[in-house]
């Protein structure tokens, strides 16, 4: 195995693998920095990291782990009704790491920006004990930005798909669990291959009035949403994926558990006033995409599960970092 090449023959072959951002005003790879002329209007920035020794799954390429680098960092983005514009990367990356991974993180990040109209615009390369690669995006809001804060108690609680797929991921990966081969394979694309819902982000700015991604999973989605406004949100509609709700039953799973202390779905998490629902509504079903109705505000603080005329409040849980374990 031969020693990873010096940094600068690393920029020279990245220069290859990366389409140049045609509204760049400075080289790639030739200047320490990325320049942009940029016209009036909110723009949001976002970084968001990953760890070889933490984030990359077994079976999953380095060219996977750095495409979800980017898909988190959009997700951030799409959450505030913003489209992607740009992307740095500062890379990490082992004495011995071969020529070949090298060239699928790269790859990874390119094929990540791509699907989103976007351009990696510039970074930096380093050494470390691991593979750990930083993202920072930029992305520009085009009709009204969304914070986390402004909900009211009445207001409907959204979201933009189902919950379920990652958590069987997990156990499956981690935890060694069977699962049968077209389950298996819909769980296993769910945490390779996340999509960040921008178009969803952006058509949904116009209509919320609080917003957030589920990359920590859906209980840390609504308790920082809690959090920011102060009130308190109640699920009456377990948003459960239905290709797998048969089989947690089976398995003896609780399917509340599994829906709500998962991680990284990358969907929208959000609230609407009632008076806005019917044309939020019509323009999803306009487009094919996926609304699901979960809940409602309520002022009391907290996150809760309706259970026939109860509020249950819901343990904590989800992915956090630092913690010594999935909870």
């Amino acid at each position: 195995m031969r020693p990873v090449r010096p940094e600068r023959e690393l920029v020279d072959m990245l220069r290859k693998l990366l389409i140049r951002d045609p509204e760049g005003l400075l080289e790639l790879g030739r200047d320490d920095s990325s320049a942009r002329s940029l016209v009036g209007g909110i723009y949001v920035f976002n970084t968001d990291m990953v760890v070889q020794s933490t984030d990359l799954l077994p079976g999953m390429s380095l060219g996977q782990l750095a495409r979800k680098c980017v898909i988190s960092n959009y997700s951030d983005l799409a959450a505030k009704g913003a489209k992607p514009l740009l992307f740095l990367a500062s890379i990490g990356l082992p004495k011995d790491l071969e020529d070949k991974d090298f060239i699928s993180i790269m790859r990874g990040l390119q094929r990540g920006v791509s699907e989103y109209d976007s351009y990696l615009s510039g970074g930096d390369i380093s050494e470390a004990n691991e593979v750990i690669i930083a993202g920072f995006a930029a992305g520009r809001v085009l009709r009204r930005l969304v914070s986390r804060k402004d909900a009211q108690p009445g207001d409907l609680i959204f979201t933009t798909g189902s919950f379920g797929l990652t958590s069987l991921a997990y156990m499956h990966l981690l935890e060694g669990m069977d699962l049968p081969p077209g389950l298996r394979d819909l769980v296993l694309r769910a945490v390779y291959e996340p999509v960040a819902k921008v178009e969803q982000g952006i058509c949904i700015s116009e209509f919320a009035s609080s917003s957030t991604d589920s990359s920590d999973g859906l209980y840390w989605s609504l308790k920082e949403l809690s959090r920011a406004s102060g009130y308190g949100y109640v699920v009456d509609n377990l948003p459960i994926d239905k290709r797998i709700l048969s089989f947690v039953e089976r398995a003896g799973l609780d399917p509340t558990e599994v829906v709500f202390h998962g991680g990284e779905e990358y969907e929208l998490v959000f609230t609407v006033s009632p008076d806005k629902v019917s044309q939020l509504e019509e323009v999803f079903e306009r487009r094919g995409w996926d609304l699901l109705k979960i809940g409602h505000v309520i002022s009391e603080p907290g996150v809760f599960l309706k259970h026939n005329e109860d509020f249950l409040e819901v343990r904590e849980g989800g992915w956090e970092h630092f913690k010594s374990e999935r909870k």
